[in-house]
């Protein structure tokens, strides 16, 4: 098992915050991802990326979290996307009902 950590630069609630996510999100870790997300969003932060380049491991209560915080994101107006996501993490995302739209990077200048 790899320790969890996340953190965020969050420039101004209309720009991209950018979420580096790294160790494992599982089910032991997935509810920290979620009360992180929830958090900038309840902030006015809808436009979020996950940068998953260090991320090692992702399981079925990860997904969840990120088809939920995803949801909700575009709820507000908002969307989420996905950064340096490995293969085998985009095919399960895209299982999950994320489109491949979402694992590209933000526009330039974000």
């Amino acid at each position: 098992m790899h320790s969890f950590s996340q953190s965020a630069v969050t420039p101004s609630s209309d720009a991209y915050a950018i979420v580096t996510v790294r160790g494992d999100v599982d089910r032991d870790t997935a509810g920290r991802l979620w009360q992180y997300l929830g958090y900038l969003i309840v902030q006015g932060h809808h436009h979020i990326v996950l940068d998953l380049a260090g991320m090692v491991l992702i399981d079925s209560a990860g997904v969840n979290v990120i088809t939920r915080a995803s949801a909700w994101a575009r709820q507000d107006g908002g969307d989420l996307l996905l950064r340096s996501a490995s293969p085998s993490v985009v095919e399960l995302l895209e299982l999950a009902g994320l489109s491949h739209d979402q694992m590209t990077d933000p526009p330039p200048g974000d």
